[in-house]
């Protein structure tokens, strides 16, 4: 068996501290690499437009001072120059005024542009990652900080894109911030010093902001997390009707107002610091712009500049100090950016699930779990400690026990859902650490504990867990049969009648959804059918008379059903009782009642309440 299948699974989560680690090692080029490969993938009409645009921008930029010095030099002597030199540069000045507002559409039309694309590219990039990694990580609360995080990074942020625009607009203003400069210094070297000393301050003090904000606003990503979710319980009706009728819902609303308050509190101090720094800023950035003027004024009335030349130099401060400013903005948004691609692409740092090479076939004899031990991430002791069972082709096996026994565990380390830290689970002697996931899958139907309300048709609810059956009548009538959904199915209009208030449909009770739940894991052509806890929501008769019917139609299947009751258990061909993540009895109703032990008991227990 692969090494990294054997892996203790606290293994899971410290993989994403380790990454984390280990980024400050990693250089800044492959993140900025990732980000071209995707644009130029998905979105390359947003590059090649913003690279079009910051190449005229410059050129116009660097060319309008000295434009503005020619015209000046050709008014003076406009008696004997040619004028239609003189004209010619008007018009010049006139297209460097007027084609950035263009050039500021094209950048607008390529942001919407990207926009609309990005779904395309980071969510779906996303959505594909997401659907390989190891769901155990998804127990990691590192690993849903670093989801919540990458989320961002691309819904609200952008971060990509962004970070992109940034350097070409860096670049942009490097270019016209050189060609000013040597513009400025032709007229006199003195003008070059306090062009440049205004803007060291100002990128400085925009870097300090910056990295203040990004540190705060990382170290909130639990309590960011846990906002949402807060937020989320009073957009949920299951939720809002509990807290409506229990009254706790202001102390719920206290909850996120403190964590609101904190995280904005924290904020308000990162920019009150910034705001300060911006005034001084803004002091260093005037004074220096008031000396370059005053040194131009001063050349100018000494004749070391002409006319002509000093309005070039006022006209090259202006784009000068509005270049610089914007290149030190720019750095510090880059950096911001940078950040948040940092934490995107971080995303597809967290482990995948390695699936195997070899083609599953489907069991003929039985699944075999031999010394099975898992442990979720963060906790200090084993789940299932040590699991030993064989439940053969065809055969009917109910699993009971306590809260907390392991039961649940149990059957997604046999779907190969969780991957064992130590054990086999074999089918057929066919390792589940070596098959091919999706292949397993197609043979595995379940119908979750927690089972989903699909705001669809009740056609697609059921259908949706085998495709290929979605236009059968026959076995959706053969279905609603056996689950006696016969009413449900009347008295909303048919299969194709919407179900959930979401959309305007049916709103069904707790006990018919489940019912929909169990359904739709019946309706799957699979050998196995595994659930887990599927009536909780029913009544104890309806329980016993839908869990009845259901091993009739699943002759010659293999079913595992988890139970907290124990009234199936009669019908079943095997009994499985589990305590503190081991196997302690195992057999038949009959048998299992003669042993007196652990079934036994919770067998007296639940027969008071009958």
């Amino acid at each position: 068996m692969p090494a990294g299948w054997m892996r203790n699974r606290n293994e899971v989560g410290s993989k994403v501290k380790k990454d984390k680690e280990q980024k400050k090692n990693i250089k800044m080029l492959p993140y900025i690499g990732y980000c071209f490969r995707d644009i130029l993938r998905f979105t390359p009409l947003m590059l090649w437009g913003k690279l079009a645009v910051s190449i005229v921008e410059g050129v116009l930029a660097v060319w309008q001072p000295i434009l503005i010095a020619d015209i000046c030099e050709l008014a003076l002597g406009l008696e004997v120059i040619d004028k239609d030199v003189f004209y010619r540069n008007i018009i010049f000045l006139c297209l460097c005024i007027g084609l950035p507002a263009l050039c500021s559409i094209v950048t607008r039309w390529t942001e919407i542009y990207n926009d609309c694309k990005k779904e395309s590219c980071y969510g779906w990039n996303m959505f594909e990652h997401a659907q390989k990694i190891r769901l155990e990580a998804l127990e990691d609360s590192e690993v849903l900080d670093t989801f919540q995080k990458a989320d961002a990074a691309y819904s609200d942020q952008m971060a990509g894109s962004r970070m992109l625009s940034c350097i070409f607009i860096m670049i942009e203003a490097v270019l016209i911030c050189v060609s000013t400069i040597c513009v400025v210094g032709r007229f006199s070297i003195w003008l070059i010093p306090g062009a440049v000393l205004g803007f060291l301050p100002h990128l400085a003090i925009s870097l300090i902001s910056e990295k203040r904000r990004v540190t705060v606003y990382r170290a909130q990503s639990g309590v960011r997390r846990r906002m949402q979710y807060l937020w989320e319980q009073f957009c949920k009706k299951e939720s809002v009707k509990e807290m409506r009728i229990m009254g706790f819902g202001e102390y719920l609303k206290k909850l996120w107002v403190k964590a609101n308050v904190e995280t904005m509190r924290e904020m308000e101090r990162v920019e009150l610091k910034a705001l300060q720094l911006g005034g001084l800023d803004a002091v260093i950035k005037n004074t220096c712009y008031a000396a370059n003027i005053a040194i131009a004024l001063l050349l100018m009335l000494r004749g070391s500049l002409a006319i002509g030349q000093f309005a070039a130099c006022l006209s090259a401060f202006a784009v000068l100090q509005n270049e610089l400013m914007k290149l030190g903005d720019k750095i510090s948004e880059f950096a911001n950016y940078y950040h948040y691609v940092e934490e995107y692409y971080d995303f597809f740092r967290i482990e995948e699930g390695e699936d195997g090479r070899e083609e599953y076939q489907p069991f003929q004899q039985e699944i075999a779990l031999q010394n099975v031990h898992f442990r979720y991430c963060g906790s200090e002791r084993d789940a299932l400690n040590g699991v030993e069972l064989n439940i053969k082709k065809g055969e009917h096996v109910v699993i009971v026990g306590v809260n907390g026994s392991g039961k649940t565990t149990l059957s997604k380390v046999l779907t190969g859902a969780y991957q064992v830290s130590s054990g086999t689970v074999c089918y057929d002697g066919q390792n589940v650490n070596n098959l091919r996931m999706a292949g397993l899958y197609q043979d595995v139907s379940m119908v979750s504990q927690n089972f989903v309300h699909y705001n669809f048709t009740l056609r697609e609810n059921i259908g949706i867990s085998d495709l290929k059956y979605m236009e059968d009548d026959g076995r959706f009538q053969n279905i609603i049969e056996v689950m006696e959904m016969q009413d449900l199915v009347e008295s909303i209009g048919g299969l194709d009648s919407q179900l959930g208030r979401e959309f305007d449909g049916r709103e069904l009770s707790g006990g018919e959804w489940q019912k929909v739940a169990i359904a739709r894991g019946l309706f799957k052509d699979s050998s196995l059918i595994i659930l887990d806890e599927p009536t909780s929501a029913l009544d104890p008769l309806m329980e016993y008379d839908i869990l009845t019917k259901f091993l009739e139609l699943i002759q010659g299947k293999t079913s595992v059903i988890i139970s907290h009751r124990v009234g199936i258990c009669r019908s079943a061909d095997k009994i499985v009782v589990m305590k503190e993540g081991r196997v302690v009895e195992c057999g038949t109703h009959e048998k299992l009642q003669e042993a007196g032990g652990e079934y036994s008991r919770i067998w007296r227990e639940q027969a008071k309440w009958y």
